[in-house]
Formats: structure tokens, C-alpha cells, sequence
């Protein structure tokens, strides 16, 4: 029996996914805290992409307290992070193979985010009723949703300033294709203690920008957090 959904039921399911889920943490801090992610695109995705993954990664950190823009020159953000998509670069901090599908690397005080694209298609591509669809902008909104999420969890290592994984939530250590389903609950936000750690290290949080990262070389980062593609 064929139980794949139709692309036109799957397109409306995601459209509503990105759009937004109610809010299910408490937030982080009292006033907004602005992220600035200069974004450098090696790797191409569409528009329709860019969009869903955007609102997405806005919604999931909207909930604990944290404002995200998506710009080079925002010179308001209590913290500016630089986010690379270059599957090249993923696969060189990934040398055992083991399918990162985004890198937070490390170096001193300065933190860059890698993320792939290509490992993210591929994802999607394993996912029983997208594979085989004809819809382009199905499949262009299912990708966006999952480099949101990605994103949204590489953003967690820099912001706590930890390369550790939790057991669930939105710092687990593995995604797969069952992530581009709705979430439930906290399948997304952080746990009570990233929650607390987040609230600590902006509490007397100055005013902006006093929190501008430092000069980073890609050469110069140790070991970094990997989030991975379940095999």
C-alpha cells in the first residue's frame, strides 16, 4: 500500500510550519537579545528556501528571548556571529565521514558557524514521500525547514558557549529526516540548564555592540561541535 502523502498536502503542511509554532518555552531574558548572523553564501539555495529556513531559525529562537537578523552591517546586535554555507568546509572539519550536517568552530572568543546545504538536501532526499516529488517548491520549503533547525542549533553552541550535545531538544547531538515534520513541543527549544546558562551570560548584558566577535581564521579553530545526519 502506498502510504506516501500527496506533494500539494505536504507543501501545505510545511507553508504552515513556516509560518510559525506557538510558544512553548519560557523566555531566556527579559528584553530581547539581538543575534546579527553575517551570512556568506558559497553554496546556493533558492529563495523559497532562504525564506522558510530564515523564519524558521527567527521562530525557534524568538521563544527563548533571542531577536535574530540576517545581515553584514547590523551594527545594533549585542552579538554578531558569521555563518558560512560551504559544504567543502563542513567536510573538512568532518574527517571521519560522519555525514556533519553543520560545524560551530571555535577560536579564542570568536565563533563561526559552517553549514551544508548538499547534507541537508540529502536528508531530505531519504524522507519517504519527497523523494520521488515533482514539486519543486515542496522540496524547496522541506530543505529550508531543516537548515533552519540546523542553523538554529549551531547559533545554541555559540550563544552558550559550549561544544557539548544534550539528549534531546534542540541541542541533540543528531537530526534526520523525521525533522521535518511539525515539532512538538520542545523538540526544538533548549533545556531548563542552556535555558539558565543563556539567562546568566546576558544578564548585565551591556548595551550593543559590546559583544562583537573577534578576527577568526578558518585554519585557526580547534576541534569543533559537529550536529550529524543520523545514518
Amino acid at each position: 500500500m502506498d502510504t506516501r502523502l500527496p506533494a500539494r498536502l505536504l507543501l501545505a503542511a510545511l507553508i504552515s510550519l513556516a509560518i510559525g509554532l506557538p510558544a512553548g518555552a519560557q523566555v531566556a531574558a527579559q528584553r530581547p537579545i539581538r543575534v546579527a548572523l553575517a551570512t556568506v553564501e558559497k553554496d546556493i539555495m533558492s529563495g523559497v528556501a532562504w525564506r522558510a529556513m530564515t523564519q524558521e531559525c527567527d521562530a525557534i529562537w524568538a521563544r527563548e528571548g533571542i531577536t535574530l537578523t540576517w545581515s553584514k552591517t547590523d551594527t545594533g546586535a549585542h552579538v554578531r556571529l558569521p555563518l558560512r554555507f560551504d559544504d567543502r568546509e563542513v567536510r573538512k572539519h568532518d574527517p571521519k565521514g560522519e555525514a556533519a550536517l553543520g560545524v560551530t568552530l571555535f577560536a579564542g572568543r570568536a565563533q563561526q558557524i559552517l553549514v551544508s546545504i548538499a547534507r541537508a538536501r540529502h536528508v531530505i532526499e531519504r524522507r519517504q514521500g519527497f523523494a520521488d516529488s515533482s514539486d519543486a517548491t515542496t522540496l524547496d520549503i522541506a530543505l529550508g525547514l531543516l537548515l533552519g533547525r540546523v542553523i538554529a542549533h549551531e547559533i545554541g553552541h555559540a550563544l552558550l558557549l559550549t561544544t557539548r550535545h544534550s539528549n534531546d531538544g534542540l541541542m541533540r547531538a543528531e537530526y534526520d529526516a523525521g525533522d521535518v515534520r511539525p515539532a512538538d513541543g520542545g523538540q526544538f527549544a533548549l533545556a531548563r540548564h542552556e535555558r539558565d546558562r543563556l539567562a546568566v551570560r546576558f544578564s548585565n548584558m551591556p548595551s550593543p555592540p559590546q559583544v562583537a566577535l573577534a578576527g577568526f581564521t578558518w585554519r585557526d579553530a580547534p576541534a569543533p561541535s559537529l550536529l550529524r545526519a543520523r545514518r
